[in-house]
């Protein structure tokens, strides 16, 4: 597909670097002369230089013939107006819009109808809403929903003296909860998709799907077993503090945010009144043991500086809180993360970026399996994608057990329905099923067919 994206940054690149990779035609529009010349020697992309937002840039971008354009400016005004302009001049493309302030976002559907933006995209949200997920199941390092909720993946790191240490999983399944899937295993930052014959070692990061009573239990078997959060402690008073306060005030948790902003903080007491909200230094020592961090039962650095928020993540574990989260944009060290603790880490770009991979996905099978969502897991080494099965499906009204897999790919659940099962061999897809699959980025997944030999 013909796909411009609007806005070099962060978000701009990754995006660009993926869609490249699925040999998709993109064009890159940005004012930073800098950033268009590392795309242009770096990716096989095609640059131009303006402000994305008038027409004749778009046309020199070649809206007219493009599928889609994505505006990821630092700008909310820039990306809807852009959206806007594009569709004035062309009648055929789709509009992406990142939007992330609050005032925006909570009429975003409004700003669909009457701007025409096909798909809207707030990363400080979906974070929030990531991280919600992982207070509600804190025993998990990350966890994904799918199917409304009725299915989660979660994944945690294999300790000594674990169950796993050292067994095939043919060997120990019978120990384990039934209604759970072992999906990917991260080692020494490679992706593996576990058969009966994997070993688990110390220090795997393993990937698991199941409901919540196999997870739980599972997670029992471990040993490892968090209680509810109850009261948590944020530093930081971005946008992802605020839509994070809204969600988990209602879940009845206890809120504590310190931010140094002193205008900041204002708005922030007359924004989230569910919260208790500290003027401080939230990576200063003396004021965390002030406000008696090692009380709380979780503690979430988010500011916007990533070296910020591991250092100050770092003191959390030393006080010995249950659950840690920080967010992390830029760095990314798996090995020296996982030694210090650090598990639960976020990434708004990955995930703004899933959500987009997702969304082209979708467009480019609209006569075949429809792409449902799309979720990055094994530091985006391997994916996640819930499809809807079609008529043009070849793998319809065939038990599981009998289907030519290629290497590498798991039918992880199956929604039937309102019925969700972790397939074990003789379940059918039939139309209209959801199917989530797990396979690793070497295979690049956009219909359902795609998974067969």
């Amino acid at each position: 597909m013909d796909i411009i994206i609007v806005g070099d940054g962060k978000v701009g690149y990754a995006l660009a670097e993926q869609l490249t990779k699925e040999s998709h035609n993109i064009t890159i529009i940005d004012k930073n002369e800098t950033a268009l010349r590392k795309a242009d020697n770096t990716l096989d992309v095609m640059c131009v230089k303006g402000n994305g937002a008038r027409a004749s840039v778009l046309l020199e971008a070649g809206v007219e013939e493009a599928d889609l354009v994505i505006a990821v400016t630092s700008r909310d005004e820039m990306n809807m107006l852009t959206c806007l302009t594009a569709k004035k001049l062309s009648g055929n493309v789709r509009t992406i819009a990142r939007i992330r302030d609050p005032e925006y976002y909570e009429e975003y559907i409004s700003l669909q109808e009457q701007m025409g933006i096909d798909m809207v995209i707030n990363p400080e949200f979906t974070a929030a809403q990531e991280i919600a997920n992982i207070l509600q199941f804190p025993s998990a390092m990350n966890i994904e929903l799918f199917f409304g909720g009725k299915e989660r993946l979660i994944d945690f790191r294999v300790q000594e003296g674990d169950l796993l240490v050292g067994n095939k999983l043919s060997k120990i399944s019978g120990k384990l909860p039934q209604n759970i899937l072992f999906v990917a295993v991260e080692r020494d930052g490679e992706a593996f998709i576990p058969n009966g014959d994997f070993e688990f070692q110390v220090y795997d990061r393993v990937y698991v799907m199941g409901q919540i009573t196999g997870i739980t239990n599972l997670f029992k078997i471990l040993g490892r077993y968090i209680q509810k959060i109850n009261t948590v402690m944020m530093v930081g008073g971005g946008r992802t503090s605020y839509y994070l306060s809204k969600i988990i005030s209602k879940l009845g948790m206890v809120i504590k945010i310190i931010e140094i902003n002193s205008e900041k903080c204002l708005e922030l007491s007359e924004l989230i009144e569910e919260a208790t909200i500290i003027e401080g230094d939230g990576t200063d020592q003396e004021v965390l043991d002030s406000e008696n961090i090692e009380e709380v039962d979780a503690f979430i650095a988010m500011t916007g500086r990533d070296e910020e928020n591991l250092f100050t993540a770092m003191y959390g574990i030393e006080k010995g809180v249950d659950k840690v989260i920080t967010i992390a944009t830029r760095i990314r060290i798996p090995e020296i993360m996982n030694k210090l603790g650090l598990d639960s880490i976020i990434d708004p770009k990955m995930i703004t970026t899933s959500y987009i991979i997702g969304y082209v996905r979708g467009m480019q099978n609209s006569r075949g399996s429809i792409v449902d969502a799309l979720y990055k897991i094994v530091d985006g080494k391997a994916e996640v994608i819930s499809f809807i099965a079609t008529g043009s499906s070849r793998l319809l009204n065939i038990p599981i057990k009998n289907l030519p897999l290629k290497k590498e790919i798991i039918i992880a659940c199956i929604q039937h329905r309102s019925t969700v099962t972790i397939p074990h061999g003789n379940e059918k897809i039939a139309v209209g099923d959801k199917v989530l699959i797990v396979t690793k980025n070497s295979h690049v997944i956009k219909d359902l067919n795609d998974i067969l030999e």
